[in-house]
């Protein structure tokens, strides 16, 4: 779609939810050559009937080419706060009027919420939470690619919701806007990978391209997606390998932790644990460890419900994800072959 010369090319926004505020980062673009005036109008809009936000105006002057404004809009003494409890969300219309007659208007979803840690516990606006999560591994044999549309992601979650789950994990990719929504409308945490699984050959600080495409397709994860509230968690990918994996990821998480507080960040699924991630994610919390065979505590404890996993994760200071538990081999029900014609 065509763009007006004075235009939005970029809106962020962050929820304060102590302040009953969000502040609304707007990029605006002026392509014409001059400096020009302009009105832009913030309205959020609740998905709930209350909400008890007010439309907020304000002018600016909007000097050559780009320029970055950043308005507090106020939320109303009671703000709807999203979590997995009450997945309030809100959509925040933006309207742009410069003079002479250049229009543009964007629409973005956001949520007031603070998904931070406490010691050792992840809290949800205040309250601990435990995450419950699956993995989303883009398994999609007759496409090739991801659903693009809501009905498939409500499906998707809400069967997840339906085990008790509260989280998923998307194994080296991000998701179309679609499971966002999804997300955001059933109080889903998720989390984000940038597309990299570096092992088996590619690595990571060891200067080749792959080094700085994380840091590119991260950026451009976070500005497609960042307002979601759904999107509580980001990390470089799986399982890296490379000489200076460590040194890497602990720049990368700094790097993201210091640019955007809206989300928790670790440095790879599965390792390194560093000081510097907001939370681990390890395999060590796991009762079938890679090549224990029938040492196992699986293959050799009887079955129970009541795991007790101090002892492993008492050494560090974060909240632990316990990374890829359960990979079981299955015999394959050959009845399912018809459903795939792909």
């Amino acid at each position: 779609m065509a763009k007006p010369q004075i235009y939005i090319a970029n809106l962020q926004l962050y929820p304060d939810v102590a302040k009953k505020q969000v502040v609304a980062d707007l990029e605006i673009v002026n392509n014409t050559g001059k400096p020009a005036q302009a009105d832009v109008q913030l309205l959020a809009i609740s998905n709930r009937k209350s909400g008890g936000t007010k439309s907020l105006s304000k002018s600016l002057s909007i000097p050559k080419k780009e320029n970055r404004v950043q308005i507090i809009y106020p939320m109303g003494e009671k703000p709807l706060l999203w979590s997995e409890f009450d997945p309030n969300f809100y959509r925040m219309h933006v309207s742009l009027s410069a003079k002479p007659g250049s229009t543009d208007q964007v629409v973005s979803t956001f949520g007031m919420r603070n998904f931070s840690t406490e010691g050792t516990n992840f809290m949800i606006n205040g309250r601990p939470t435990i995450l419950r999560g699956s993995l989303e591994c883009a398994a999609f044999p007759e496409t090739g690619y991801p659903p693009t549309d809501v009905a498939y992601w409500m499906k998707e979650l809400n069967t997840c919701k339906s085990y008790g789950l509260n989280h998923l994990r998307f194994h080296s990719w991000c998701p179309p806007e679609a499971a966002f929504l999804a997300a955001d409308s059933l109080g889903f945490y998720l989390q984000i990978e940038c597309s990299s699984w570096a092992n088996q050959g590619a690595t990571v600080g060891d200067g080749t391209p792959l080094d700085k495409y994380i840091y590119d397709e991260s950026n451009a994860i976070v500005k497609a997606y960042g307002n979601h509230p759904s999107f509580c968690m980001l990390a470089y990918g799986n399982e890296p390998a490379g000489k200076n994996l460590v040194k890497y990821l602990t720049d990368f998480v700094t790097y993201w932790k210091k640019k955007d507080p809206r989300r928790l960040y670790t440095t790879g699924a599965g390792w390194p644990i560093v000081s510097e991630s907001n939370y681990n994610s390890t395999p060590d919390p796991r009762i079938q460890h890679w090549g224990a065979g029938l040492k196992s505590i699986i293959n050799s404890q009887p079955p129970k419900a009541d795991y007790d996993w101090s002892d492993v994760i008492a050494k560090w200071q974060h909240p632990t994800v316990s990374h890829e538990i359960g990979q079981w081999c299955v015999y394959p029900d050959f009845k399912e072959i018809k459903r795939y014609k792909g």
